[in-house]
């Protein structure tokens, strides 16, 4: 019989884990199963299976991840109907945007639409995921094991809350991070510069927390005591509170610091507060207000419950680790952008920001846990390489040139890094310049987009270069993009299809190649 086919689409490596965890409860079960990329999946072999299981996150306002872009336009355009199929989708996303787990619900619809069968309805899961994962998954282990008609199917009623064992609650992981000692905190820009950009160094002697090169850290952010503080004088309600909250009972300023979003509203506080009725509406009041303004904006009296209730869960950021663990062994080295602007006419931080600037200091301790990418690992020495990174992109890269100091293969290396301007904020620039004169780094070409009239961006130098760019990528080099997906993922996407199709086709030919590069393992990104 054909095993159940579990595919995940991920740009950060949270499906994927998933997808890991769901092949776990199946085979507990004692059903066969394959955990598949996206990437992977031949539109040709799609139509052949009969039981698929869709783990996707959603990349931007509503758009496939890269690796399940060419499986997601097949199937919404040239897949036949699929009546022998039977499927179940959980999408990841996030409710501050518009097109909230936009792509889970193409593949749900689109399925259906092409007659395959569901087997449990779709599921839409928030920044929180564990609880509604958990609940999509126990639901499709029991129908699966009714209807496959394996020896462990449960009665009607008795659905096992949590069916993944505990290897998924291993020590560092994200549902059980450790506490990892701050050794080094300092910001990389000069005085004058517009940018704050810190170099944040943990230690991670004596921890669980193996990590490769491209993976990511995940740090679990803690809200100070003076935005407890004004949450609680809000709404009137006291510190010591006790609360029941995802099965646990703590006291409510706990829980305010440790796992409640105190910035990004939910969509039930603004309707509770401003009383909104429209998506539209929804997105301009999550636009211009914080948590603790609408709080401060409430009518009525609020109890611990209720506050619980209207607030998201705080999430981890993830930064890509910055250093080798071999050159660097007890160590973990991250480059953090510190997010400030202006709301409502008062200046503002970013909920990890405020964290790392305010309450992480050298000495200090942090949550933390490592979030796998074996999607972005560095290649083999012999190969060439082209980085593209600005800003904090160019993270992975130096870990990527540390190693490559360390091994000393034969594959060149090169490097397109861009900032805003050159005097304040060439972060690493020491590090790079140390790349080159070594002989590590054959070419490093710049973008400072603010040190002229006219703004310069990597884009622009892979341009410049595009000849041999391109013969680079023909003779065998892999790709590595990381950094900003909303802007700079697009255009620096586009700039390689343009350099690889000039005078062969032009941007669509050069897309498709990218395509192909992509399939091979050697266009490879991780943006954000």
């Amino acid at each position: 019989m054909q095993p159940i086919y579990i595919v995940f689409g991920t740009e950060s490596g949270n499906a994927q884990g998933l997808a890991d965890r769901a092949k776990e409860a199946l085979e507990k079960a004692g059903l066969a199963c394959r955990v598949v990329d996206m990437l992977d999946v031949a539109q040709d072999g799609l139509t052949e299976l009969e039981t698929l299981l869709v783990i996707t996150s959603t990349y931007g306002n509503g758009d496939p991840p890269s690796n399940a872009e060419a499986i997601h336009a097949f199937l919404m355009k040239k897949c036949g109907p699929r009546p022998n199929m039977r499927f179940s989708v959980c999408g990841l996303g996030d409710t501050t945007y518009e097109r909230f787990a936009q792509c889970g619900k193409d593949f749900d619809r689109r399925l259906g639409e092409l007659g395959a069968t569901r087997l449990v309805d779709r599921q839409d899961c928030d920044v929180d995921y564990e609880v509604p994962f958990e609940a999509w998954l126990g639901k499709v282990v029991h129908a699966l094991t009714a209807l496959i008609g394996a020896s462990t199917a449960r009665p009607e009623g008795e659905l096992a809350p949590h069916v993944v064992s505990q290897r998924a609650d291993l020590p560092g992981t994200r549902r059980n991070p450790v506490s990892a000692r701050v050794l080094e905190n300092r910001n990389l820009n000069g005085p004058g510069s517009t940018k704050e950009t810190r170099h944040f160094v943990l230690s991670t002697e004596g921890l669980p927390l193996a990590h490769e090169l491209g993976d990511c850290i995940g740090l679990w952010p803690v809200n100070g005591p003076e935005l407890v503080r004004a949450a609680l004088d809000a709404t009137g309600l006291g510190a010591d509170a006790e609360v029941r909250y995802q099965d646990q009972v703590r006291p409510l300023a706990e829980l305010l610091a440790r796992r409640l979003d105190l910035q990004e509203p939910d969509v039930r506080l603004i309707d509770r507060v401003l009383g909104t009725t429209t998506a539209e509406a929804r997105q301009a009041a999550s636009r211009d207000h914080h948590v603790l303004d609408l709080l401060a904006a409430s009518r009525g009296a609020w109890t611990a419950d209720e506050l619980l209730h209207h607030l998201r869960p705080l999430a981890p950021r993830l930064y890509s680790v910055a250093s080798s663990p071999r050159v660097h062994p007890g160590e973990v080295h991250l480059l953090i952008d510190i997010v400030r602007y202006e709301l409502g006419a008062r200046p503002r931080m970013g909920v990890a920001s405020r964290f790392i600037v305010d309450h992480a200091p050298a000495g200090s301790v942090v949550d933390v846990f490592v979030q796998p990418a074996p999607g972005f690992r560095l290649c083999d020495a012999a190969r060439d390489i082209v980085m593209i990174g600005p800003g904090t992109g160019v993270a992975p890269f130096r870990g990527f040139l540390e190693e490559r100091a360390r091994t000393r293969g034969p594959g060149r290396s090169w490097l397109f890094y861009g900032a805003r301007n050159r005097a304040t904020d060439h972060v690493y620039e020491a590090d790079l310049q140390r790349f080159l004169d070594a002989g590590v780094l054959t070419h490093l070409d710049v973008a400072f987009s603010r040190d002229q009239a006219d703004k310069v961006y990597v884009q622009h130098r892979l341009a410049e270069h595009a000849e041999e760019v391109a013969a680079w990528i023909r003779g065998g080099a892999t790709v590595y993009v990381c950094g900003d997906a909303k802007r700079m993922a697009p255009d620096v996407h586009a700039a390689l299809a343009s350099l690889l199709g000039a005078g062969k086709g032009g941007l669509e030919s050069g897309a498709k190649e990218l395509d192909a590069l992509a399939a091979e393992g050697r266009y490879v990104r991780d943006v954000y």
